[in-house]
């Protein structure tokens, strides 16, 4: 008597088709468990810098200024004035229309006139002299010629250069 197709051994690397037979073999047991292994390693290592908020430099917020103003005096056909308020340590655009503004994280920002004779030495610190109250951005994407002088919390202080037709910082080679 021959046995019937339900009574003979599921052959190797076939699936049994009764139903009290169902599980996961070990080698799909493992690879979860490493899938989730790596998981659980970049999320604990990489994933927690997602959840700390890092703390605004006043480099930070100059460029979210300047791009802010020079956006929408392109976007509005318009011109904007950006200037710091000293009283208040914001940085403050304005049109015609609207004035917007941002908190200052440092101690000042100053807007200085490109030039080859308009710094000293105070300190040790080679600082600006003296520059422009407010500097303006135009519709056609343009700004006023200015270097910019930001000085952080800690009295630090860095300088920028930017390119008067894409507000974008100027980069100096190294001597």
């Amino acid at each position: 008597m021959t046995p019937s197709a339900e009574d003979r051994l599921p052959l190797p690397g076939r699936f049994s088709t009764r139903p009290d037979c169902r599980a996961f073999t070990l080698l799909e047991v493992v690879l979860v468990i490493a899938l989730l292994g790596v998981l659980g390693g970049l999320f604990i290592s990489g994933g927690s810098e997602l959840f700390r908020a890092r703390e605004r430099t006043a480099t930070d917020v100059f460029w979210q200024a300047v791009q802010a103003a020079r956006l929408q005096a392109v976007q509005e056909d318009v011109t904007v004035e950006l200037r710091f308020d000293e009283k208040n340590l914001q940085v403050v655009w304005t049109t015609a229309v609207a004035t917007h503004e941002l908190d200052w994280p440092g101690k000042k920002l100053e807007f200085l006139p490109v030039g080859q004779n308009d710094f000293v030495l105070l300190g040790g610190q080679l600082v600006g002299t003296g520059g422009p109250a407010m500097v303006r951005f135009y519709a056609d994407g343009g700004m006023d010629r200015f270097r910019a002088q930001l000085t952080d919390a800690g009295g630090n202080v860095t300088r920028l250069d930017l390119d008067p037709w894409t507000c974008a910082p100027v980069l100096h080679s190294s001597p």
